[in-house]
């Protein structure tokens, strides 16, 4: 589009040289004719510079945009693998559930068959107690009239023995089949849970990595400067890329959208939430602060008091540190590596690569994508602390908002997502809502 324009520029100049030229000759000296000439082959020059330029950022587009296509194949292949795990996840689960509840039925079986057994014994048990001893046992065998009738009536005793012994043996076995079965659901359950929990994360990297197919085709658009209806015909040929990468049948492909609806809405509200939870933190901040200004000032000025701890003062916080990776920037202003612009780093940098850890324990409060920091997790540690860990691999969060995460336990890769220049670590620590230096707490 840019490229017509231009060199329909350039044909108007051409066509309109040859009638400013005459009227050039015949007004003014070789001198000026000279000048003319060559301000005028200026122009031409810097006209064809622009145009050069113009088609390179072009071809450069074009090069970003064939980029962009094989980019998005690739997400949507992801993304349709991250669908088909959770597909066998959620089946995994229903069987689990159906294990759970055929174990259910066969503890009740059992329960029932020991009470009935239980009952049997205590009537026979009361039975020897009120209508027989060991006595009228001998007297049993002593009365007997003859050897045959001797072995019969001894018979007799054995098979009551042995009954009751083949009864109690039975009871003790199912006992040891009920505890076995309630051991099994138990670890089904647990198994359950986690499984559960790898469901979640499982949803949130789906969002996540449809977020930044999401945000990859919008950044070629903006660069493209095009209008919002081609912004938005542009966005819709990628979709049409996407599903014709995708395998998944339409039904799993249903299946994806409403999952992506659910957990968006889910994150929507957990980020209102946060952004809420901050602004009272701050206003109770500020209230506090008034408050003891006010108790300071009415103090005579001869009296000692203890210095108030504060956050980003005090290393008692039980931080560890989120990488094993070595520092490579500090908290402060610098020049931005990417935008050269002196701005504020509101965190520090680890290099190297590997696992990213909590640095202490806390909810989850959002695990996801940005433009900036790309692949990132935000933990809420209580008392208006919270810690940011950015730039992790695509597809590497182990958590979802929501989760409680203990000390020390991974959340995520190190990786170079984002606005980044190699794969490092991103950690900054907030206080009610504001960034602070991290390594006070580290």
């Amino acid at each position: 589009m840019k490229k017509k324009l231009m060199t329909g520029i350039i044909a108007a100049l051409l066509l309109a040289s040859p009638i400013v030229m005459p009227t050039v000759t015949e007004a003014a000296s070789v001198e000026d004719l000279e000048s003319q000439k060559a301000e005028l082959e200026n122009k031409s020059n810097d006209l064809n510079s622009k145009i050069q330029s113009q088609e390179e950022t072009l071809n450069n587009l074009e090069s970003e945009k064939a980029n962009l296509e094989s980019e998005v194949e690739k997400l949507q292949t992801d993304i349709d693998a991250v669908v088909l795990e959770l597909k066998a996840q959620e089946q995994k689960l229903a069987d689990s559930k159906a294990k759970i509840e055929k174990l259910k039925v066969e503890i009740e079986k059992l329960k029932d068959l020991i009470a009935k057994r239980e009952e049997k014994l205590e009537h026979q048990a009361r039975s020897v107690q009120t209508d027989g001893n060991t006595t009228n046992m001998v007297e049993l065998v002593l009365s007997a009239d003859s050897l045959s009738d001797l072995i019969g009536r001894v018979g007799v005793v054995n098979q009551l023995v042995s009954a009751n012994k083949d009864i109690v043996t039975q009871q003790e076995n199912d006992k040891k089949e009920v505890e076995k079965n309630e051991q099994a659901a138990q670890e089904e359950k647990v198994a359950i849970e986690s499984l559960k929990s790898e469901i979640e994360v499982n949803k949130n990297n789906l969002v996540a990595q449809k977020a930044e197919l999401d945000d990859k085709i919008i950044q070629v658009a903006t660069k493209y400067d095009m209008t919002e209806s081609e912004k938005n015909q542009f966005v819709k040929e990628q979709a049409v890329i996407a599903t014709q990468t995708s395998v998944l049948s339409s039904e799993l492909q249903q299946e994806r959208q409403r999952i992506i609806a659910e957990e968006e809405q889910a994150q929507a509200a957990a980020k209102k939430a946060e952004a809420e939870a901050e602004a009272k933190a701050a206003q109770a901040e500020a209230k506090q602060t008034a408050n003891s200004s006010s108790s300071n000032s009415s103090k005579d000025s001869s009296s000692t008091t203890a210095p108030s701890s504060s956050p980003s003062s005090s290393n008692s916080s039980g931080f560890i540190k989120p990488s094993g990776g070595y520092s490579t920037s500090s908290y402060g202003y610098r020049i931005h590596p990417i935008t050269g612009v002196n701005k504020l780093h509101g965190g520090i940098d680890f290099g190297g690569g590997g696992p990213i850890v909590a640095a202490q324990s806390g909810t989850v409060v959002f695990a996801g994508y940005h433009s900036s920091w790309g692949y990132y997790v935000k933990i809420d540690h209580g008392n208006g602390l919270q810690t940011l860990y950015a730039h992790m691999v695509a597809g590497s969060l182990l958590v979802s908002p929501g989760q409680h995460v203990s000390q020390g336990q991974q959340i995520g890769t190190m990786g170079t997502t984002g606005s980044s220049t190699g794969v490092h670590l991103h950690f900054e620590v907030y206080v009610n809502g504001s960034r602070v230096d991290p390594a006070n707490y580290l």
